[in-house]
């Protein structure tokens, strides 16, 4: 049975490396807290909130501006998290693990030895863009879109190599499970189509293979396989589109992205590549639009409001990048979002106003060519263009900004906020110091003593009291409560934020809220206690027979965030120290790594005149990689130059794993080949030896 055991293992030696450093990952982000980013309704609070609604199965929650905007991928994906009880920072990280074994194991038929591929292995596991904060601390797509970077990849490498393989089972799988990938990815962020180019070309190599090598019926079922790829983007779209539908009564506006062209493209004066309507012009349309002049002194509050927020907020204009919130914003402070057929009503009537100018000449549009759209019309914007791009791989290669943080944002007010973010992810938050050593908010309601003059404290579990509660206006609670038949007039006023200190001996103990009936001599003294409810970390806790209703919407303990920031210290500085070697090595491996594919190139070309192909694969492959990363870069400098500063970690964490795997792939190969050299000088010098003996 031991050698069994031994056997086994020596055979799946490289599987058990690989598991053993996962393992050490996961253990090196234990305690490392998230960055939550209250303040952000259009990005991280929208995936919370999604995820809360998805694990409560009720899709994206209430119809509201930013429904068909943004992608849900990443809200499922928290949302199951969540519902399983599975802390985001650990499942983003086993995922990530997950991903780096699929690729790096598809690496295995292009190195003659297992240690090359486990080079590979370890130089993505470790890597800062995967526990970043901007990456992994962020509760956004960012981790997850790394993750299936890595999946589609190495599922299209798994697809190449088993093509021809005897088990067709095989091929099924992997492409199974890079259309599932792909397509995942897809409704997870809206930059995806940079992926394409690789895996179209891939696709077309296979199938001119299997052309060449197996033309016969009995193969149809490969040439299938080389559809679900892209058959996986048609399924999870159409996926999303249902759910709306069953949810909303539509899949998207109708009109939405066109009035949003259409507004972009008007011919106007003064106009330039970040900004696509002024302000003058706007005044212009609501002219020629009676259904945008219906919201203007909306829109045009929030024009003043979103001019602040870009790279230049003195000029009073809004550039790209914010034009289309400003919009939306507008149009749902106005109303036109009460439900998706008002929304879809308002964007399809702005669409015929505009259409009917543009037909009678009051609005002429502007035609852009294709090198106009992409910034290349000109010498200057294609020099421009060019070194944006060149700044891009800089940043990417020089490691900016792929720290780990225990640093908060100071935002007023947003206790509420931050705690629904460890809510959902199961992971704490690293605070600023707090005014209080505790605080709590929320609402409470105790129906059998509703309109009685009562009073509720703060008190331990011996009975000693705090604070005593002093209650705000809830009108939301009254009516959503007034909507299911519960009439309450306590729930007009039922609202609280308060906090406390409390001496060392009290640290461990259990906090309640006290019902107290008041003294009817005053109604300021405090009579007999009526109900008792147990403050908990999940929310109210109920003791005996006691009804009431409520919800805790914040719980801190600044004891707590201090034992838990104290826990954080050493994990942060040691990913902070394995950062700081990749940021130390990160542009000369670049510069390596471009001279080991020029070697590799001349090997392939040299071995394509004698006809031996060994080289061609890992040189299509580094190919392949490098050029998608390079339309990763073009695009984030087209978006940089004309919308809004683009040049962040978070936007281009998915070239970081493809930018290093190229290197390492290049860099191992022209290993290889050196020690093939060194081996045959080896041999030849021991030839000689011999023949001198002789």
């Amino acid at each position: 049975m031991t050698d069994k055991i031994i056997t086994a293992m020596k055979k799946h030696r490289l599987l058990l490396v690989f598991l053993v450093a996962a393992l050490v990952k996961q253990i090196l982000v234990i305690n490392v807290p998230i960055c939550a980013s209250p303040g952000t309704p259009c990005d991280d609070e929208l995936m919370r909130d999604w995820a809360f609604s998805i694990a409560g199965m009720d899709w994206l929650g209430d119809f509201n501006v930013y429904t068909f905007l943004k992608e849900p991928g990443f809200a499922i994906f928290l949302g199951v998290c969540y519902r399983l009880h599975i802390p985001y920072i650990f499942a983003v990280t086993l995922c990530y693990s997950a991903a780096c074994m699929i690729f790096s194991t598809a690496l295995r038929n292009i190195f003659s030895s297992g240690k090359y591929v486990l080079l590979v292995y370890l130089f993505l596991l470790f890597h800062p863009v995967s526990y970043c904060s901007s990456v992994l601390q962020k509760v956004y797509r960012n981790g997850l879109g790394v993750i299936l970077t890595l999946c589609i990849f190495g599922g299209l490498l798994h697809m190449y190599f088993s093509l021809r393989g005897e088990k067709a089972w095989r091929l099924f799988f992997w492409s199974a499970f890079t259309g599932l990938s792909l397509g995942y990815l897809w409704i997870t962020k809206g930059d995806t189509a940079w992926l394409l180019p690789f895996t179209g070309v891939i696709c077309l190599v296979m199938l001119g293979i299997l052309l060449v090598k197996c033309r016969n019926l009995r193969n149809l079922p490969r040439y299938l396989c080389l559809a679900l790829p892209f058959l996986g983007v048609l399924l999870c779209i159409k996926g999303v589109d249902f759910l709306h539908t069953q949810r909303y009564g539509i899949s998207s506006l109708e009109y939405y992205a066109t009035v949003m062209d259409e507004i972009s493209h008007i011919r106007q004066e003064g106009a330039n590549e970040k900004i696509p309507l002024t302000r003058k012009k706007l005044k212009e349309l609501y002219q020629v639009s009676p259904t945008l002049a219906s919201v203007q002194e909306y829109l045009e509050k929030e024009m003043d409001e979103h001019n602040a927020y870009d790279t230049n907020p003195t000029d009073g204009e809004v550039e790209a990048g914010w034009l289309g919130w400003t919009l939306v914003r507008a149009f749902y402070d106005a109303g036109m979002y009460e439900d998706s057929e008002t929304a879809d009503t308002f964007f399809r009537n702005l669409h015929e106003d505009l259409a009917a100018s543009f037909a009678d000449g009051r609005l002429e549009r502007v035609e852009e060519s294709a090198v106009q759209k992409y910034y290349m019309d000109t010498p200057a914007h294609r020099r421009e263009l060019i070194g944006r791009t060149l700044q891009t791989l800089n940043y990417m290669i020089s490691y900016r900004r792929t720290h780990v943080s225990m640093s908060a944002r100071e935002v007023p007010d947003s206790e509420e906020c931050i705690w629904a973010f460890e809510r959902v992810t199961g992971n704490t938050h690293a605070h600023l110091k707090a005014k209080h050593d505790y605080a709590i908010a929320g609402w409470i309601l105790f129906p059998d003593y509703d309109g009685q003059k009562m009073s509720v404290y703060i008190e331990d579990e011996k009975g000693n009291r705090y604070k005593r509660i002093r209650f705000k206006s809830s009108e939301d609670v009254y009516e959503s409560l007034k909507s299911t038949g519960r009439d309450w007039k306590s729930a007009r006023k039922c609202r609280f934020h308060t906090g406390w200190d409390v001496e060392d001996s009290t640290e461990n103990t259990v906090w309640y809220l006290g019902l107290y009936e008041k003294d009817q001599a005053d109604g300021a003294k405090v009579g007999e206690r009526k109900a008792r409810i147990q403050i908990g970390k999940d929310g109210f806790i109920g003791e005996g027979t006691v009804e009431f209703d409520g919800a805790l919407d914040v719980y801190n303990s600044q004891k707590d965030r201090e034992r838990v920031e104290n826990a954080a210290v050493m994990p942060v500085q040691r990913l902070n120290l394995i950062r700081v070697f990749y940021r130390a090595t990160g542009k000369v491996m670049f510069w390596f790594g471009i001279l080991a594919y020029a070697v590799l190139t001349i090997v392939v070309l040299r071995g394509l005149r004698r006809k031996t192909y060994e080289y061609v694969n890992p040189w299509l492959i580094v190919t392949g990689m490098s050029l998608s990363v390079l339309v990763l870069a073009f695009g984030i400098a087209y978006v940089d130059l004309t919308q809004c500063p683009a040049i962040k970690t978070h936007y281009l964490s998915s070239g970081y794993p493809l930018i290093i795997s190229a290197e390492l792939i290049s860099l191992c190969k022209c290993a290889e080949l050196l020690a093939v050299h060194l081996q045959r000088v080896r041999e030849l010098l021991a030839q000689y030896r011999m023949a001198r003996s002789l």
